[in-house]
């Protein structure tokens, strides 16, 4: 490994000169676009947070302590995965792993990142119509039938 900085590896490793670069740049955009997609979960999770210290904590009661976490943890997830994709086709290009291995790393990596992505955004979804967080899911005008 060499004595440079991380970020400057992995922008030399997407924008190498040679052929692949086409098929690390459509992936650093595709994951890149999925990051900015759900870079403004993170700012309803901060506004959840904001929302949650305005309240009174000991009138919210149990259930808004769960679902709220669950909540956050769901917003948060699409949009770290999707910025980390993003590191992780690095790292696996960088082990020590026969070709075959890495290829089988990268297609698990296209595969599994849009699932988790897919999965987690049909999760807040439910978890946002709950009863107990509806006051601030109106307040903010989310749209959680994802139509």
């Amino acid at each position: 490994m060499s004595k440079r900085p991380y970020w400057k590896e992995v922008f030399r490793f997407y924008f190498a000169p040679v052929w692949q670069s086409a098929l690390t740049i459509l992936y650093l955009l595709f994951f890149l676009y999925f990051a900015i997609f759900y870079s403004g979960n993170v700012w309803t999770a901060i506004k959840f947070i904001l929302y949650t210290l305005a309240q009174s904590g000991s009138l919210l009661g149990l259930a808004y302590l769960f679902w709220g976490v669950i909540f956050l943890i769901t917003l948060i997830i699409p949009f770290s995965v999707s910025a980390y994709a993003m590191l992780l086709l690095y790292d696996v290009w960088i082990q020590n792993w026969s070709k075959k291995d890495k290829i089988f790393g990268t297609a698990l990596l296209i595969l599994l990142v849009p699932i988790i992505i897919i999965l987690m955004d049909d999760v807040v979804r439910v978890v946002a119509s709950q009863g107990v967080l509806r006051s601030f899911v109106e307040a903010n005008n989310l749209n959680i039938s994802g139509k």
